[in-house]
């Protein structure tokens, strides 16, 4: 009898998607900046606006305050 194998799909050379809630990427800015209140507040502001990962999300997302 032969065994059922599964193929593997070859990888696609396209970008793989990140899925989450803006609410968890709101809450891993604040928690990855140091710092306490208002000061803490503006750095997590401060790198959802203006990281890498801001300038890449920019068409899609953009954070005011």
């Amino acid at each position: 009898m032969k065994a059922n194998r599964r193929r593997r799909s070859e990888k696609s050379n396209a970008p793989r998607r990140l899925v989450t809630t803006l609410g968890e990427l709101i809450s891993a800015a604040y928690e990855a900046v140091p710092g306490m209140g208002d000061q803490r507040l503006e750095r997590a502001l401060e790198l959802l606006t203006h990281s890498p990962l801001a300038r890449h999300m920019y068409p899609h997302v953009e954070f005011v305050r």
